[in-house]
């Protein structure tokens, strides 16, 4: 059933976007952040907490950053769709800082590594990057109901879609032909081999070494980037000049990118997803358990929160 729901709702979402201007998803991003904040209670006690703990912010002054959080993930939802019914217009509205210096390594070396993680409009700039390069993307399926549609989009928009089970053997093949390889790399890592345990707005979290090895082992150039969507509306994509490892930075290049994507969030707070259970090492060492809404919404006040 509820596939069938999320199907049809993102069908209707898909085509009211197709014929909203883009300077006017700001406005229809509104009520879908709305539907969001409520609908997601244990996503946004995560947001709130996340916020408090890394930013070091009053539970007050958290809930209405979470809010303005919750408003980017909805625009940049509906900008992700618009790409899927304008890839054209969509593409217009970013430039890229950097990427002269990242072509010219990427010609050379005949392959590249891109790391990023979930800031400012992340699928905008991986669409603006596969103009410039063969780009594959590597993601997870989660929701079947709305994976074909995110396939669907990102491969219209340019990007090829390398689903991350089994993907390593993969990756390695596709970099060692010239092609390029994107890579989310923010999100809980897990605790075996392939992640590292490294500060991350001063708590421990998991991150992956896989980026850094792969690159190592393709030896292709690692380059970060990030987007940041602008008060008008536009993106700027920025790359960072590209990198070559040897194996032993491995580890101290997982945790430069780590400080790069630290620097870049706060430059814009809520433009990164705070909805992630990013710091599940540090409540284990720690001891803490997932927050509860009910614990939030006493503390933050049920009269601040009805303003969502």
């Amino acid at each position: 059933m509820w596939p069938i729901v999320i199907k049809a709702f993102l069908a209707g979402l898909q085509q009211l976007v197709a014929i909203t201007p883009w300077e006017q998803l700001r406005f229809l991003a509104i009520p879908l952040a709305q539907t969001l904040w409520w609908g997601l209670p244990k996503r946004r006690a995560l947001t709130i907490d996340n916020l408090c703990h890394a930013l070091n912010l009053p539970r007050v002054q958290a809930v209405g950053l979470a809010k303005q959080v919750f408003q980017h993930v909805a625009l940049t939802a509906l900008e992700f769709l618009k790409m899927g019914t304008d890839p054209r217009g969509a593409l217009a509205k970013i430039e890229l800082h950097g990427v002269e210096a990242v072509k010219e390594a990427w010609e050379k070396h005949k392959g590249l590594l891109l790391v990023t993680g979930h800031l400012g409009n992340f699928e905008l700039l991986g669409a603006r990057l596969a103009q410039e390069f063969p780009l594959w993307v590597i993601a997870r399926p989660q929701n079947l109901a709305s994976w074909q549609t995110i396939k669907r989009i990102r491969e219209k928009a340019g990007m090829r879609v390398l689903e991350k089970l089994g993907s390593v053997r993969e990756a390695l093949r596709i970099l060692r032909q010239g092609g390029a390889i994107g890579i989310l790399a923010d999100q809980h890592a897990g605790e075996g081999k392939g992640s590292l345990v490294v500060p991350f707005f001063g708590r421990p979290a998991s991150v992956f070494k896989t980026p850094a090895l792969l690159a190592v082992r393709a030896k292709v150039p690692f380059v970060f980037c990030y987007d940041q969507r602008q008060p008008d509306g536009h993106h700027v994509g920025v790359l960072l000049p590209p990198r070559m490892i040897r194996e032993e930075e491995v580890e101290a290049v997982t945790l430069w990118y780590c400080r790069q994507l630290e620097q870049a969030i706060w430059q814009a707070p809520d433009q990164w997803w705070w909805l992630h259970d990013r710091w599940k090492t540090a409540r284990r060492l720690m001891g803490n358990c997932l927050p509860q809404e009910g614990e939030l919404w006493d503390e933050a006040s049920g009269s601040e929160l009805s303003k969502a």
